[in-house]
């Protein structure tokens, strides 16, 4: 009881440090919106800060017996189900990332909330969600591999498989599972556009898309390494698909069609 309680004390505190801000005037949407950022997943981020400032969510997490302290993942046979309490401010930098995008589209949308500035990177979907250049299938069920849609809290950061690794909290049913499930972002060597180009072994012809995780968001090394200290410790990241946000909020599978592609 004494390590789970220290854990949430010391969430909530890092987490309240954040800088907070008012929410963007209008012309700072319309720039935002400009530089390619959909319309309705901006309102709804803008929507989702401005009645949810100040509100602490429980978590369902876990803590690992061999390093107790640590958020770092471990093997189920070793977790010790918790229970954590993060709170939402107004962050400066939040995310949007629009699976109804093709992997190949600089997806990831890094937003300066007070400035209106933006920056857009290339970003992975999970296995299970598809194969393809296109996410299709969402769900928060564990092991199946699937990118969860919804809003997510930046917790902290540790040292993973592929480098620096954030964790993040679901907060909405669609997500709430993302700790449990170890629903992080992460850099991977299969995102950029040199995967894109290389060649499928199987096929001989290029990729043409990123790879794949095992349902995490996934930047290039390179940029996980650069945006990942940026959104650490209380910002707010969106997956967002323009024709599932409400349906997703059962848990359970939702999916789309592939796109046609124009010929």
């Amino acid at each position: 009881m004494k390590v789970q309680f220290a854990l949430i004390i010391c969430a909530l505190v890092s987490l309240m440090t954040t800088t907070a801000i008012a929410a963007p005037s209008s012309a700072v949407m319309a720039k935002i919106i400009s530089q390619g950022v959909p319309t309705d997943a901006l309102d709804r981020m803008v929507r989702f800060l401005d009645e949810n400032h100040g509100r602490s969510f429980q978590q369902s997490t876990y803590d690992c017996a061999k390093w107790p302290d640590s958020i770092r993942p471990c093997d189920d046979s070793e977790r010790r189900p918790t229970t954590s309490v993060v709170t939402l401010e107004y962050p400066e930098l939040v995310s949007i990332i629009d699976f109804t995008q093709a992997s190949t589209s600089r997806r990831f949308f890094l937003i300066n909330l007070r400035t209106g500035d933006v920056i857009r990177y290339y970003v992975a979907h999970g296995k299970g969600s598809g194969s393809s250049n296109y996410a299709t299938k969402f769900s928060n069920i564990k092991d199946s591999k699937q990118t969860s849609l919804g809003f997510y809290l930046a917790g902290g950061v540790y040292s993973g498989s592929y480098g620096k690794t954030l964790r993040m909290y679901g907060l909405q049913p669609s997500n709430d599972q993302a700790y449990n499930r170890d629903i992080v972002l992460h850099g991977a060597w299969y995102v950029g556009e040199d995967f894109i180009n290389s060649k499928n072994p199987k096929t001989g012809q290029p990729f043409g898309r990123l790879g794949v995780s095992w349902g995490c968001p996934a930047l290039s090394l390179a940029m996980a390494s650069k945006v990942i200290p940026q959104l650490q410790q209380g910002s707010v990241i969106l997956h967002y698909h323009k024709d599932l946000m409400e349906a997703a909020m059962t848990g359970n599978e939702v999916s789309v069609n592939e796109p046609t592609k124009k010929k």
